[in-house]
């Protein structure tokens, strides 16, 4: 691998690094957020990108062919984590009375598990300019039908298709760019998230930012959903170029999270349950709940990073400790 390679894959942990953290803060203010304009606006600002960044990302690193070692990469990495980890976050979410799935339904943050096994089954289909178009189609077209919803990660695994054939395609390219010009494209971001809190005062839901709703049960509020959808893609677009720019490369700490991505989200999401159900959040006075919820992802993401080794060592096809899974 050249330096220019070595550069590009120590800012992509960098940025996956970056991630992760925003998946764990993210999934920590999920609930208590309703119970604060604060926490409800950092909520919205930061889930109309993280996961599009999250999927842009795995993208990038996915492979188009599907052979032999491909599929046993899939099995290993992906199928077995969702197999093993469905009925623990079940009983979690049974003990702390989170929310309710069936078992047909990758619970909670499971889901991009499961439609990561979607992408990159769909990959040599869509890996292709033209595919990349189609879809986008179906991303959009997908919210007409309400037949489409969280079982089996169907209407994510749909919504966030464009952003998985994005990365593979022009993944490298667009995030050298986003970084040759930092400034327009910081620029971008801030302007992204200003448009996108706009439109939160003027009735965005939530659900429209996460694709598991159709248009009539929340997936857009417009009289043009199709269109409303359109604008949503493209400005978590927009967003996720301009959070490539301002990202560090050589931030350590952050790299040092996105190699050991795969452990954080698989594990984080029982801590965080366990957390809230406690009554974590009631703990903490109410002008401190940002900042002091913000370090507690932190510390959450080094605890889980912890397991690292023997998440490697349990989900590799090759039973190699020094083969890398990560979840992008």
């Amino acid at each position: 691998m050249d330096k220019v390679s070595k550069r590009r894959d120590a800012h992509f942990d960098a940025l996956r690094g970056a991630g992760i953290l925003l998946v764990v803060f993210g999934h920590l203010i999920e609930k208590p957020s309703s119970e604060s304009p604060i926490l409800q606006a950092a909520y919205i600002g930061i889930y109309s990108f993280h996961m599009p960044l999250f999927v842009f990302l795995a993208g990038a690193f996915a492979r188009e062919t599907l052979g032999r070692r491909d599929y046993r990469k899939i099995v290993w990495t992906l199928v077995l984590p969702l197999v093993l980890f469905q009925p623990l976050y079940i009983g979690m979410g049974r003990l702390t009375g989170w929310y309710e799935y069936s078992p047909l339904t990758p619970y909670w943050l499971l889901w991009f598990i499961a439609s990561m096994i979607c992408w990159r089954l769909l990959l040599p289909l869509f890996a292709s300019p033209a595919g990349l178009v189609a879809a986008f189609a179906l991303s959009v077209a997908a919210g007409y039908d309400d037949g489409i919803g969280y079982s089996l990660s169907v209407s994510r695994t749909l919504y966030f298709l464009p952003f998985f054939v994005l990365g593979h395609l022009f993944g490298a390219d667009l995030v050298a760019l986003a970084r040759r010009h930092g400034g327009v494209f910081a620029l971008v971001f801030a302007l992204a998230m200003a448009l996108v809190m706009v439109w939160w005062t003027q009735g965005l839901e939530p659900s429209a930012l996460t694709g598991s709703h159709d248009y009539a049960n929340g997936g857009a509020q417009s009289a043009h959903p199709a269109l409303a959808r359109m604008g949503i893609l493209a400005l978590s677009a927009a967003a996720v170029l301009g959070f490539s720019a301002i990202v560090p490369g050589r931030a350590m700490l952050l790299r040092w999270f996105g190699e050991r991505s795969l452990s954080i989200y698989l594990l984080h999401g029982l801590v965080v349950m366990a957390f809230v159900a406690a009554g974590g959040p009631a703990l903490i006075p109410q002008p401190l709940l940002l900042p002091a919820l913000g370090l507690l992802a932190v510390l959450i993401g080094l605890g889980t990073a912890v397991a690292d080794g023997p998440m490697r060592r349990l989900f590799s096809p090759s039973r190699q400790a020094g083969e890398r899974v990560t979840a992008g």
